[in-house]
């Protein structure tokens, strides 16, 4: 997992047993398979953000002092607990209040199916639902390149997520997609991430599952400076 990577960071970085701890009781994982193959779907805890607020691949007033940007891939297990568990309560506590946006940005490096709930991602971002889209991903993890992200599993989660089917259908066998994700990839190695998530305000940028009230205490200390 992306995370063992980086179990000796300090600061804002859990433990690796509070990682392993965190991923097994991890209540979003999988949603329900059935017998022929098809799921439904868990739900995510953003279902129904203030859509004024979910622009491009971000959540937030375009205009707010302080952006979070944020590099994930969509199989991590602990992006997941980052996307499930901590930004629904940073929307609480600032994005609704116009004081924080969250930009999410691309670094498949999983396995192939990375690449394809990327890609539906970015066939989202065209439909003006990537935020959807995205958060109806990360609540259905389900183990990394075991058919979690299938094409089917993925097409019933766009669908949840209010995605126009056939549109999207087109879009994710354009080739010019895929390239974008790749080059997403590109940027983020030069940039210097090397694990998911990894989390930027500013000047400041480490890899890492912060708790809620570590990552406060970064986005207060960046509005203090506005």
């Amino acid at each position: 997992m992306s995370m063992l990577k980086n179990a000796a960071l300090t600061g804002l970085v859990v433990g690796a047993v509070a990682v392993v701890v965190i991923f097994l009781a991890n209540p979003f994982e999988g949603g329900t398979p059935n017998p022929t193959g098809s799921f439904a779907p868990v739900a995510p805890l953003l279902e129904n953000p203030d859509p004024a607020f979910t622009v491009g691949r971000g959540i937030g007033a375009i205009d707010a002092p302080v952006v979070l940007e944020v590099w994930a891939d969509f199989q991590c297990p602990i992006c997941g607990q980052w996307a499930n568990n901590v930004e629904p309560r940073l929307y609480e506590r600032y994005v609704r209040d116009g004081k924080l946006r969250i930009e999410h940005h691309h670094y498949a490096f999983l396995g192939e199916e990375s690449f394809t709930s990327a890609i539906g991602a970015v066939c989202a971002e065209k439909q003006g639902k990537y935020w959807a889209f995205s958060s109806w991903v990360f609540a259905n993890q389900h183990g990394e390149n075991e058919g979690g992200f299938s094409d089917e599993r993925l097409r019933i989660i766009a669908a949840a997520a209010g995605l126009d089917l056939a549109a999207y259908d087109a879009c994710i066998t354009d080739p010019a997609n895929r390239a974008e994700v790749e080059a997403d990839a590109a940027a983020a190695t030069a940039l210097g991430v090397n694990s998911t998530p990894t989390l930027k305000i500013g000047d400041w940028m480490e890899p890492g599952l912060p708790t809620v009230d570590a990552i406060s205490a970064k986005i207060d200390a960046a509005l203090g400076k506005k």
